[in-house]
């Protein structure tokens, strides 16, 4: 892998003299110099070498009320290595003098000596620590993981994140996830990893200079680099994850319609579970947040436009999922349902802007790739919601590197049937979240003083929009109670390192009325950490 090398050199050095380590140190630095393929790092990636062998971090995911998935990697230096014995342990404090349950795993080629464990026994709604130890006594770093919550819970707090391009950024947000243990979990909606450097983006590229990967060990190996980033690894050690894939990390089925070596990796990288080992395609689930939340993790991007719901209508959710949802919603008894959803739900409309601006889109639609290219099925979803009285809908969504707050309605310019005003005739609300760390407008070139002017022409046409920022990245708190959902916009640099984060804005949907607060809120949160 990119950083396969450089972690072995720690790994040899550790079983050396310290005289012997100088002399090897020496050596490996003059054939570096002669090296014409040797990989150089840029600021801020590097493995875990105080953890040899776990240099990739532990991770935490896919929970339910009695267990959770943990996850690690051993490092080998021959990837045709022998399989490794690793025991595993979970327990009620950091100095595991209470455990809770423990087990052994075995990390073998098979999965690139990766390990997912089930660690059952658990109570709900329970935070609990977890590490893994090698036969020669080797710990791990100590992970937190957390249950989902009880049948009685009244709170729980997530964040939204996705597009966390490497080569593009800091991952500052990340590191601030990890330090406010407000947070409960992640749920990261699509664009994990990239699969290529954007051109006008290059602020963390290493050498050689990354290709697009193809084959199952090149897609692992991605995954591998990006865990050299301490704050991604942060953020998988303190916080619980739920994950699904996107555009980058996906590319669809191959042409044969069987499973690419891009979803075998990130099964393999994330700390989650196959749903359907008949169909490993499937990544949708739900996860039910006691009786507070439901969570519908959905996948729109693999099965969009595949099928027919009915003659000459494309889905987007393709029949078989489509049908699994609609009888989710239906079934479920929980006060909120959460939608975690990869791309904008509700309509970005761009009808009426001069066609001087040559605007992206196809003159009604910004982006008619996400649900603005199927609106018959979209508006099917939105009277399934209406004539099946589910209250509470909000999905929760990524991929556009801005930020926005909108209602669902099927016509949002039709005063007859939206009232932009009060809200009235939503069925629903979205939040969609900036990047972690993949450009925006300002990146792409678009003086930041004319994007407060392109906000403003946007909300003009789309009066379902509340708010909206296409310059800041972060991430978005998602605050749930019985009473009411908050959604709070977090933005940090993403050209530099920072320990700072901004305060963006924050809005409210109150319970059973199905549109956001006309009115933000600016309430700051105090910075806590684990």
């Amino acid at each position: 892998m990119p950083g396969e090398n450089f972690i072995g050199h720690f790994y040899l050095l550790s079983n050396m003299n310290a005289r012997l380590k100088i002399v090897v140190l020496f050596a490996a630095t003059i054939m570096a110099r002669s090296s014409v393929a040797q990989q150089t790092y840029p600021d801020n990636i590097y493995a875990d070498t105080a953890f040899a062998p776990f240099y990739y971090g532990v991770a935490s995911g896919d929970p339910l009320q009695d267990r959770v998935i943990i996850w690690t990697r051993i490092f080998v230096k021959d990837s045709n290595a022998a399989p490794v014995n690793v025991k595993w342990q979970i327990a009620n404090d950091s100095a595991f003098k209470s455990l809770v349950n423990s087990g052994e795993t075995v990390c073998s080629s098979n999965h690139d000596f990766t390990t997912h464990n089930d660690a059952t026994g658990l109570q709900a709604g329970h935070h609990y620590f977890y590490r893994f130890i090698t036969s020669d006594g080797k710990y791990s770093q100590i992970g937190r993981a957390e249950t989902l919550p009880a049948d009685t819970t009244k709170h729980f707090k997530l964040a939204l994140v996705s597009c966390s391009s490497v080569w593009s950024g800091y991952f500052n947000a990340y590191r601030r996830i990890a330090e406010h243990d407000d947070i409960d979990f992640v749920v990261h909606v699509g664009d994990y990893i990239y699969d290529f450097v954007d051109e006008q983006e290059q602020v963390r590229v290493p050498t050689p200079y990354p290709k697009v990967p193809e084959t199952l060990n090149e897609w692992r190996e991605r995954h591998k680099y990006y865990l050299l980033d301490p704050d991604l690894r942060a953020a998988r050690q303190y916080k619980t994850w739920f994950a699904e894939w996107d555009n980058h990390e996906s590319r669809r089925l191959g042409p044969d319609g069987k499973v690419t070596n891009a979803i075998t990796a990130f099964y393999e990288y994330l700390p989650i579970r196959m749903p359907d080992t008949t169909h490993p395609e499937r990544i949708y689930k739900t996860f039910h947040m006691g009786k507070l939340a439901d969570l519908n993790m959905i996948d729109m991007y693999l099965f969009r436009g595949q099928e027919n719901y009915a003659p000459g209508k494309k889905s987007v959710l393709g029949n078989r999922q489509d049908e699994w949802f609609k009888n989710e919603l239906k079934q479920s008894t929980a006060t909120w349902h959460l939608i975690g959803n990869q791309e904008m739900m509700g309509s970005w409309m761009s009808k009426g802007l001069p066609k001087a601006f040559h605007l992206p889109g196809n003159g009604i639609f910004f982006d008619p790739d996400d649900w603005d290219g199927f609106v018959d099925d979209r508006n099917r979803l939105y009277h399934f919601i209406d004539s099946n009285h589910i209250n509470n809908f909000v999905a929760l969504t990524g991929d556009l590197h801005m930020s926005f707050v909108d209602d669902l309605t099927r016509d949002p310019q039709n005063k007859k049937t939206y009232n932009h005003r009060t809200g009235r005739g939503a069925v629903g609300v979205e939040v969609l979240g900036t990047s972690i760390s993949r450009g925006g407008m300002a990146e792409k070139g678009i003086p930041r003083g004319l994007i407060p002017l392109i906000q403003s022409i946007s909300m003009d046409v789309n009066p379902h929009h509340l708010w909206c920022n296409f310059s800041q990245h972060g991430y978005v708190t998602v605050d749930v109670t019985p009473e009411r959902c908050l959604a709070e916009f977090w933005f940090s640099k993403i050209l530099e390192r920072t320990d700072k984060e901004t305060f963006g804005a924050g809005y409210t949907v109150k319970s059973g009325v199905n549109h956001w607060e006309r009115k933000g809120n600016k309430r700051r949160r105090k910075s806590s950490y684990p």
